[in-house]
């Protein structure tokens, strides 16, 4: 447990570090499309796996609402994008769903609402960012419309850990 702890708190500071804020601004639109589909693909999946793997109602019924918003998201961003994106995780995502994927009962709502913090996080700061600062006008119109979406998602994500993820 203390290394998928360690895992997710190593990959939360990368994701919202000043360094990391400073490239999210500097993105190119192809960069942006990568990160924002990676993003969504990590949310997708790592809440099918707490689905099939919680033992809570409160993550089960937060991961049912991550798969449906992150869906349409990422039909947004590819229609945004204006050409087929091929939706691939980066490899911080990837290792994270695969450690998650290596954890189970309580253990694994606590590690499954931790990564979604710092998920929704990374995925706040991109949004943001791009919104003010990308290159691209309908990509940036697009992060500008998801940003108050995945705020959203953090602070359900937030409340479900202040309370242990329990219910």
């Amino acid at each position: 447990m203390h290394f998928v702890k360690a895992l997710i708190a190593a990959i939360a500071i990368s994701l919202i570090s000043p360094a990391a804020m400073a490239q999210t601004a500097k993105r190119s639109p192809q960069e942006f499309v990568k990160a924002a589909a990676s993003s969504d693909m990590f949310e997708i999946r790592s809440s099918e796996l707490a689905l099939r793997k919680s033992q809570t109602s409160r993550v089960k019924e937060f991961a049912r609402m991550m798969i449906k918003d992150h869906t349409t998201s990422s039909k947004r961003l590819l229609s945004a994008a204006k050409k087929a994106v091929e939706p691939e995780m980066t490899s911080k995502h990837a290792a994270q769903l695969e450690a998650l994927s290596k954890v189970s009962g309580e253990s694994f709502d606590n590690a499954y609402v931790e990564a979604q913090v710092a998920a929704h996080q990374g995925a706040l700061a991109l949004m943001t960012s791009y919104a003010k600062n990308g290159q691209a006008k309908h990509l940036a119109a697009h992060a500008k419309k998801t940003a108050p979406v995945i705020r959203q998602h953090l602070k359900h994500a937030q409340q479900l850990s202040k309370s242990g993820s329990q219910g």
